[in-house]
């Protein structure tokens, strides 16, 4: 039997009720309603899976932890829709991985794992650091200044001072002017955000880190490519070496995919 055009009051006039019919009822005040509802959803999902990031992060969603997606709905007041969809950028982002009939699991990084992240994070920052110096606009000069003072101001506050970090590789990353670079190492950094939380207050002080992103960002500001270029290969290869395993002997695997200078 043919579907019949619903009649409920808010429902979408071809029996559809997500809000994605296309036609001339279209244009009646309710379907208008459902379809801002649906153009909208995106940036909902943008800002849950931020959320969601944040809170592993910070260690309130543990790693290793198995979670359904009611219970993150519930956790972050929302309907599960949205929750699969940032849930699916998270895991191809190697943040969660998905369990099927289960929920998702927040993965912990493996020795190989970081070792992959490392590598990648090596191949492609160095040269994207370096575009940067050479296309630096006026917007991406006062934003890159503006994050290295608040990791300044905020040595006291870890939560604010990875914050601040992020925010100073972002900008580098985007006046590389390669969108997908970008989207793909901003991933990898958040993969191995934990990681690097962990080794700040055990080995290494916000001042040395301070001081590594003080010198990417005056070859950036000064148009310095090779410098700029040679400051996040350092900075990158200084994580490296503290988040390597300290029980092996060998050169970590990452060592062996770079490329020798002098």
């Amino acid at each position: 039997m043919p579907v019949q055009p619903s009649q409920r009051k808010g429902r979408i006039g071809c029996g559809l009720t997500d809000g994605r019919c296309r036609g001339a009822n279209n244009r009646d005040r309710g379907d208008t309603f459902a379809m801002e509802q649906v153009r909208d959803e995106p940036s909902k999902t943008d800002r849950l899976a931020t959320m969601i990031r944040d809170a592993i992060r910070q260690g309130e969603l543990a790693q290793g932890a198995l979670y359904s997606a009611q219970e993150l709905a519930e956790r972050f007041n929302v309907s599960r829709t949205p929750v699969r969809e940032a849930l699916l950028r998270l895991a191809d982002a190697g943040l969660v991985s998905i369990q099927r009939n289960r929920g998702v699991r927040v993965r912990t990084n493996t020795e190989h794992d970081i070792a992959e992240i490392l590598t990648l994070r090596l191949l492609l920052e160095p040269p994207a650091t370096r575009r940067a110096a050479q296309r630096l606009t006026d917007t991406g000069r006062e934003e890159l200044s503006a994050a290295l003072a608040r990791m300044r101001a905020d040595v006291g506050d870890l939560d604010a001072f990875f914050a601040a970090d992020r925010a100073f590789h972002d900008v580098v990353l985007r006046e590389s002017g390669n969108e997908r670079l970008a989207s793909y190492v901003t991933g990898l950094r958040d993969a191995l955000s934990l990681h690097g939380r962990r080794s700040i207050p055990t080995v290494r002080s916000p001042e040395q880190v301070i001081a590594e992103h003080t010198e990417i960002a005056e070859a950036v500001l000064s148009g310095d490519a090779t410098a700029a270029e040679a400051a996040m290969r350092t900075h990158l290869l200084s994580t490296a070496a503290l988040l390597s395993s300290p029980h092996s002997t060998a050169d970590p695997e990452w060592l062996t995919w770079l490329p020798q200078v002098d």
